[in-house]
């Protein structure tokens, strides 16, 4: 993908009367304000989202960017009655190699969210929907930038055609993580150096984990996931980084070919007793039983 020439890392774009506004561009990067309907219709939500596009071999972060970087951020400037919820974020992918390993995304990504809107808007008319963006676009180098974005829909009493936007709202929507299936179990152990990720009824499999908070587990340590009948262990460094061993391990759990669940598991700290040793019987490790 190619930019016109001579663009900076500030875009100011105008409103477009339709499903996509003028995108805001950068040499790296294009971002636009789009909608998955033609129009708005009075106390209905609406769907709306922040498409980014980068050029090959450049990316963005997820919201928890891992060991460098900086998600995007968003300043909603909405009409009065307007409510916008949180962005909703696809699952990452691991980025870098080495000591320094990223989260985020190196293809096209829509951040999406859901706006309510009130009775009281009347037909015929028309809204504005405004948004002050940044972001930080890396390759070898990273990039800075911003956007003042604005999308201007019709206000009707019942909606239009489906919009060629509304595919790329499906795609994002089967990126999301979803909920853990009710037959899985999950469980986390806080060991030594390493939290330990126990999912009962998920099969064996490729898994990564991407933590929510920063500094919870070595982001460039390998991932070891250990099938055992009705389930598999993974586990994770834990960071030097730290301040404390955190209350819950939560995070995206992503098996196989994309396949990603919200996890949030209480953490338990691995107990360790002293027994005496018994005349007969072979001590184990010492004489320390693991719980």
């Amino acid at each position: 993908m190619s930019f016109p020439p001579g663009l900076i890392a500030t875009g100011i774009v105008l409103a477009a009367a339709s499903a996509w506004g003028q995108p805001g561009e950068t040499e790296h990067l294009k971002v636009q304000l789009v909608s998955d309907s033609d129009s708005v219709q009075p106390g209905r939500p609406l769907r709306v989202g922040l498409r980014f596009e980068m050029q090959d071999h450049w990316h963005i972060y997820w919201r928890n960017p891992g060991d460098s970087g900086v998600p995007p951020q968003v300043r909603w400037k909405l009409p009065a009655g307007f409510q916008v919820g949180k962005l909703q974020w696809p699952a990452p992918e691991r980025l870098g190699s080495g000591s320094v390993i990223d989260y985020g995304y190196p293809e096209p990504v829509l951040l999406a969210v859901e706006v309510q809107t009130p009775m009281t808007l009347a037909a015929g008319g028309s809204i504005t929907l405004a948004a002050e963006v940044s972001w930080l676009a890396c390759k070898d180098i990273c990039v800075p930038g911003k956007a003042d974005l604005t999308l201007t829909l019709p206000v009707r009493l019942a909606p239009g055609p489906v919009p060629a936007a509304h595919a790329l709202f499906q795609e994002a929507r089967s990126r999301l993580p979803r909920p853990t299936p009710p037959a899985w179990r999950i469980e986390a152990t806080a060991q030594k150096d390493v939290f330990v990720l126990t999912i009962h009824g998920a099969g064996a499999g490729k898994a990564s984990f991407f933590p929510l908070t920063a500094d919870q587990i070595d982001n460039a340590a390998p991932q070891a996931a250990t099938p055992f009948p009705g389930g598999m262990r993974l586990t994770l460094r834990k960071s030097d980084q730290r301040m404390k061993t955190p209350a819950r391990l939560e995070g995206v759990l992503k098996l196989g070919r994309g396949r990603a669940y919200v996890v949030s598991a209480p953490v338990r700290a691995l107990r360790v007793r002293t027994v005496p040793p018994v005349r007969g019987y072979t001590q184990v490790k010492g004489g320390k039983v693991y719980e």
